[in-house]
């Protein structure tokens, strides 16, 4: 753990962060899908050869490519097949008459894709195709439209659409993740796509920021912000780039929005405690809802918004907690572990991903069943540090920073941690508390 991150931890104990799947083909009378935890799991083998440009689109059609086959790769649930083996003929077209499946079922693909993209009516379209091999016919056709500098985006909704095709759930590929950049002295809260592209600076601040979470709707990001030289909240509005204080007595931070978006759960300093509280989104209403004489700190909610999870050292080490959201029912989940902190909660509502300090002082991720405390190693001989965990709004991925080449870094991996890609370097500088955003809506 970097000093600057120890020294973060040390003041808030166990610093906040909001936070692949086995698959296999299951029958089905309409298509098959792709069974996500499957125990015969086997990537499914796709061939994306390289997308018709017409007149001015032909360099969008090439970078359109290219997103698409990135995502299906960082999904972890397809075999992208690698072009340079392709033996159909390039110019052949989109109809499934003129698709010669053979030449593609010879190179082993079992899904084909292909997309035309061209410049009308001031917009960029994005004509998608996708089609079972063994069948030789065609399963999807849709056409995606973008403004025209929004290249990226249309392969990101492309490959939305097949994630969606091939598992009955929605694609992540064109949500956004936040994070905190410390760079030359600053503190920048960036957002960026998820295969670590198309990266923006919101804010550039002298004094400290930490914790993004996202509002449920993508409109505000909540952060703890030192602009008045101690912690406090303050959300960010994407619309108009405005930055507005949710002061509250005493030291607050760590603030994560309900899945609802009507109230914050945060941990405010009062006394030389730390507690929990909840309060509503503009700051009114605040509420106590733990009242142990340890520090509570770290909430997040259940997907249903009727418990958060929290950790605590009131068993004298820190470790996780479980309550209702309104405070009552206190119970601990994690019995293994000394250092136990930040818990995340799947959207999915079937595990809590949190960090781990081991008995060699290094931190790693773990994930802990919240029904009956099953946990479960993600990664292992990594670097020494891989923290801070935030799971895709499908829970089907996650991301979380890593020292693991000697510097503050993002990756992205499957709850398993099976398949781990680095995705977002800070170039000098750290990137800390990354929060994987919601569903474009």
């Amino acid at each position: 753990m970097t000093s600057s991150l120890a020294a973060r931890a040390l003041l808030v104990l166990l610093a906040s962060s909001p936070c692949l799947p086995g698959l296999a083909l299951a029958a089905s009378p309409e298509r098959p899908v792709l069974v996500i935890g499957a125990s015969d799991f086997r990537p499914l083998p796709i061939a994306v050869p390289a997308f018709a440009g017409a007149g001015d689109a032909q360099g969008a059609a090439a970078e359109v490519t290219g997103v698409v086959r990135s995502d299906l790769t960082l999904s972890g649930l397809f075999d992208v097949l690698d072009p340079r083996g392709y033996l159909a003929d390039p110019s052949e077209g989109l109809a499934s008459i003129q698709i010669a499946f053979r030449r593609w079922a010879d190179v082993g693909a079992d899904g084909l894709v292909k997309a035309a993209v061209r410049l009308e009516g001031g917009e960029l379209t994005g004509e998608l195709h996708l089609y079972e091999v063994q069948s030789a016919r065609e399963v999807l056709v849709t056409t995606l439209r973008v403004p025209p500098s929004a290249v990226r985006l249309l392969g990101h909704r492309m490959s939305d659409e097949i994630f969606r095709y091939y598992t009955h759930e929605p694609g992540v590929f064109s949500t956004r993740i936040a994070a905190i950049r410390k760079l030359n002295d600053l503190y920048e809260l960036i957002t960026f796509d998820p295969d670590g592209q198309n990266l923006q600076v919101l804010l550039h601040e002298k004094d400290i920021l930490l914790l993004p979470a996202w509002r449920p709707d993508g409109a505000e990001i909540l952060l703890t912000s030192y602009r008045t030289g101690r912690p406090e909240l303050w959300a960010y509005r994407l619309a108009d780039q405005s930055f507005r204080s949710l002061a509250h007595r005493g030291n607050s931070m760590g603030g994560v929005y309900s899945p609802d978006g009507k109230r914050i759960a945060f941990c405010l300093t009062e006394g030389g405690n730390t507690d929990l509280w909840v309060m509503n989104v503009d700051g009114s209403g605040a509420r106590r809802l733990t009242r142990d004489p340890a520090i509570d700190v770290s909430p997040f909610w259940s997907p249903d918004g009727k418990q958060i999870a929290f950790a605590s050292d009131r068993a004298g080490t820190p470790q996780l907690y479980v309550m209702n959201a309104d405070g009552t029912q206190v119970r601990r989940l994690t019995f293994q572990g000394n250092y136990n902190q930040t818990p995340c909660w799947s959207p999915r509502g079937d595990a809590i991903a949190f960090t781990a300090r081991d008995e060699r002082k290094v931190f790693d991720l773990f994930q802990v069943t919240p029904d009956n405390g099953v946990i479960t190693r993600i990664t292992q001989d990594q670097g020494r540090t891989n923290e801070e965990p935030s799971y895709s709004p499908n829970g089907r991925l996650m991301v979380f920073r890593t020292d693991r080449n000697g510097a503050g870094q993002l990756v992205i991996s499957d709850p398993k941690g099976n398949r781990q890609t680095v995705i977002l370097s800070a170039g000098g500088g750290d990137l800390v508390d990354p929060a994987w955003g919601p569903l474009p809506r």
